[in-house]
């Protein structure tokens, strides 16, 4: 008799805390999205745009990797995403997903990060490019990699990936570092041109991050919830780096008008 209580009273018990546990993260995940939307509205250049966005995308990783750890609600979508993928390859998509991901390796975008880096700096005739260039997508990188480690999450089964890869999953370095260093090259070069350039150069960057993600989730070598968290921390890792990109810029100017003012105040007028 005392079996037969007990039996549904955990199963009441283990719904109950599961609907929850789901409740919280989904309420987390509204309101990271409610603060990025709120720093949004903001000037770009305020410091409370970037503070809100900061702390709306630093809930929404937390949130996701307490999920992944605790194998929550919002990894619900993750098998079935893996599945349909599998269940829809062929031979042609297979050898875009493969090139497409070998683009986006860390090893490309680290050389790819440096050029563009490099050139940025040499058009703009400053370090100021290539340092924040090089510094958001080595942020990146290294925070990827640290969370990798702490969440330790185990890859799709090996008879789903087309290409094997046995280190952690979450989240998805490939996402990260081609979304981050799009983002903050996009963002660097928007600076010069209008708004309609710059919406149309981030455009770019979305559905090139978005392909990059769907290849990783084509070779079966990530979940869904691993590309998410890579756009996220990518997007996170340009807001910081877009802000210390106008604030060093700021800087500069400033420098250069106190130079400029100086030299006018030492150079006699001509008689």
């Amino acid at each position: 008799m005392l079996a037969s209580v007990t039996s549904p009273h955990a199963v009441v018990t283990e719904v109950l805390t599961e609907s929850t546990t789901a409740e919280i993260a989904v309420t987390a995940m509204l309101v990271a999205a409610a603060l990025f939307g709120v720093g949004s509205i903001y000037r770009s250049a305020d410091v409370r745009s970037t503070v809100f966005r900061v702390v709306g995308l630093a809930i929404a990783l937390v949130t996701l990797s307490v999920q992944v750890v605790q194998a929550g609600w919002l990894t619900r979508f993750d098998g079935p995403v893996t599945e349909w993928m599998v269940a829809h390859r062929s031979s042609g998509l297979n050898q875009v997903a493969v090139a497409v991901t070998d683009i986006g390796s860390p090893v490309a975008t680290a050389i790819l990060g440096i050029a563009a880096g490099a050139l940025l700096s040499w058009r703009a005739k400053s370090v100021i490019p290539g340092i924040v260039v090089v510094g958001t997508v080595g942020a990146a990188a290294v925070a990827s990699t640290v969370l990798k480690a702490i969440v330790g999450r185990e890859r799709p089964p090996t008879a789903t990936q087309v290409l094997l890869e046995t280190d952690h999953s979450f989240p998805s370095g490939h996402v990260t570092g081609t979304a981050a260093l799009i983002g903050i090259v996009v963002l660097v070069v928007a600076t010069q041109h209008t708004p309609s350039i710059k919406r149309l150069l981030m455009l770019l960057a979305v559905i090139v991050t978005v392909i990059v993600a769907l290849t990783r989730l084509y070779l079966g070598v990530h979940w869904l919830t691993d590309v998410i968290a890579g756009a996220v921390l990518a997007t996170l890792a340009v807001t910081v780096g877009g802000a210390a990109f106008r604030f060093l810029n700021t800087r500069a100017q400033a420098k250069r008008c106190a130079l400029v003012q100086l030299e006018d105040r030492t150079v006699e007028p001509a008689r």
